[in-house]
């Protein structure tokens, strides 16, 4: 908590090292795309990546599924939401680890999983991601200083002492909103203080080991994802699905590269910095801004 539920690595750590950095999940509940690539379009289905991922929980579906089951309290708290927790089914499923994802041995055991059996876990895997996400959604930025002050100043009275930006700040301020200068709004607006979308700022990472090519296949796997907002696990009604319905997958649009652009709450608890982590203090990012990297090292992208 005293770090936005950050972890202050330059990328977070589970069973191995990750790519990327972990953003603060503080005002989650407002996104409309998740990981930094948007491969997720929901809280829920996000919250399901994590067990099945090899550098970060490592488990499998069934695995996941099967601790579930054996654990009393849990059982009861699922059965309590959910109704009759499908053990039946898992009890069919020879394999003590099987899923879609992970080790050759559990992808086979998964698809020797027939499919009326696969669709019942698949179900109650992803009300394991709803209740996590209920959870998640509770987690609301609190107002800060800066809204304090403007809060005063919208109500035309004198901000409270320990309210009061210095004159550093207020000069800060005027450059954040002048977009003549900086254009620091077009990306990060509204109560997050993030417009939620994919920008190429010259920060993807085209070769070596750390390969990470951003949006372009955040935009392929979300489409491909059984659990996003159309699939046969959703709650929600074809026409609360606007996002992925609509979107945009013209090849024309720079998507190479391109990452969402974070919220700015907490900004000063969640360094490092960018996607990997890059940068472990705010003046190395104004400084990236400032003087962008070269478009024939860093690729095409939106600085200038």
């Amino acid at each position: 908590p005293d770090r936005y539920f950050t972890d202050g690595l330059a990328r977070s750590r589970g069973a191995g090292e990750t790519l990327r950095n972990a953003p603060t999940v503080i005002g989650s509940a407002f996104n409309r795309w998740f990981y930094w690539d948007g491969r997720r379009d929901s809280l829920w289905a996000q919250a399901l990546i994590p067990f099945e991922a090899a550098d970060e929980m490592g488990r499998s579906r069934v695995g996941v599924l099967r601790t579930v089951a054996e654990d009393k309290d849990y059982r009861a708290a699922y059965e309590a939401l959910f109704g009759a927790f499908p053990a039946d089914v898992l009890d069919r499923v020879e394999a003590a680890e099987a899923g879609p994802f992970g080790e050759s041995a559990m992808r086979d055991a998964w698809h020797r999983i027939p499919l009326a059996d696969q669709r019942e876990l698949n179900a109650a895997y992803a009300n394991l991601g709803k209740a996590i996400a209920a959870y998640e959604r509770t987690l609301l930025p609190q107002p800060a200083r800066f809204d304090r002050y403007v809060r005063a100043l919208a109500e035309d009275r004198r901000p409270a002492k320990g309210d009061r930006l210095g004159r550093d700040e207020v000069a800060g301020a005027k450059l954040f909103i002048d977009a003549a200068r900086t254009q620091c709004l077009q990306c990060h607006n509204g109560m997050l203080q993030t417009n939620g979308e994919f920008h190429n700022i010259g920060t993807g990472n085209f070769s070596g080991d750390r390969m990470d090519f951003g949006r372009v296949f955040g935009l392929r796997a979300v489409l491909m994802d059984e659990f996003n907002c159309v699939g046969p696990y959703s709650d929600a009604a074809p026409e609360d699905c606007g996002e992925i319905r609509f979107l945009n997958r013209d090849s024309h649009i720079p998507l190479q590269g391109a990452f969402k652009t974070p919220s700015l709450r907490g900004l000063a608890a969640t360094a490092p910095y960018f996607h990997d982590g890059r940068f472990d203090s705010l003046a190395e990012v104004i400084d990236h801004y400032v003087d962008p990297p070269a478009p024939e090292v860093a690729g095409p992208h939106e600085l200038r």
